[in-house]
């Protein structure tokens, strides 16, 4: 099963590496996306339909898609381990305890990385990892924000508090590298390559206001648009 993760500042004209002064929304050299362009973006590199809409939620702070996807889960309407497309300015993953990152592949100690998650808090800039560590995500793939012909780096704004582990691997079977570790596949793919492998099975939104201008509010309407509220 495939899930589509949005989060609003994603649809900026640039990165917002630090929440807004005061938990307040970002000031007005962070222009948004056109109604016409997130709608192109949408349909075009998404396939979603609003004829089609994909059932959904949208929540405030990105880390509480954790509550929609673990209902999903405890319904039974959600399989897990499923596919992750997280359309997102930051990656939201901590290299922390039991996580490292090699070319293409994230390797997590799921027992070790959930011990790490009792003494930290889950927050909008970790919840990846912590979803891992559930085994309720089987690949990952991010979709950063970047222009057109620029290079997509290994690690974008969370890169200036996370200090990454990075190994040398060669190719292999992506799953289980042994009983206590798991290789989740891992890609890093900039909008403009970006095209939808396939439909989705469920979509959320975050809101992200201090990641974002008061003036991207108006695209909220534009994503739901999309989404069968569940």
């Amino acid at each position: 099963m495939r899930v589509l993760d949005l989060d609003l500042d994603f649809f900026l004209n640039k990165n917002a590496y630090a929440v807004g002064r005061h938990r307040g929304r970002l000031g007005g050299d962070y222009k948004p996306w056109s109604v016409f362009r997130v709608g192109r973006f949408l349909e075009g590199r998404c396939g979603l339909s609003a004829a089609s809409p994909v059932t959904g939620c949208t929540v405030k702070n990105h880390d509480e898609v954790l509550h929609f996807w673990r209902s999903l889960i405890e319904s039974g309407r959600l399989r897990a381990p499923f596919d992750v497309v997280h359309i997102d300015a930051h990656p939201d993953i901590w290299a922390s305890g039991g996580l490292s990152i090699t070319p293409g592949v994230l390797r997590l100690q799921p027992q070790k990385e959930l011990s790490v998650f009792k003494r930290r808090p889950v927050h909008e800039g970790n919840f990846l990892t912590y979803a891992i560590a559930r085994g309720w995500i089987s690949s990952l793939v991010w979709v950063p924000l970047l222009k057109s012909g620029v290079k997509a780096p290994v690690w974008d704004g969370d890169a200036r508090t996370v200090v990454a582990r990075l190994k040398e691997k060669r190719p292999g079977t992506p799953l289980a590298s042994g009983k206590d570790e798991l290789d989740i596949p891992y890609r890093i793919l900039p909008w403009n390559r970006f095209h939808a492998a396939g439909m989705f099975d469920f979509i959320d939104l975050s809101r992200s206001p201090g990641f974002t201008p008061p003036a991207s509010d108006a695209l909220i309407a534009v994503v739901e648009s999309y989404m069968r509220r569940f």
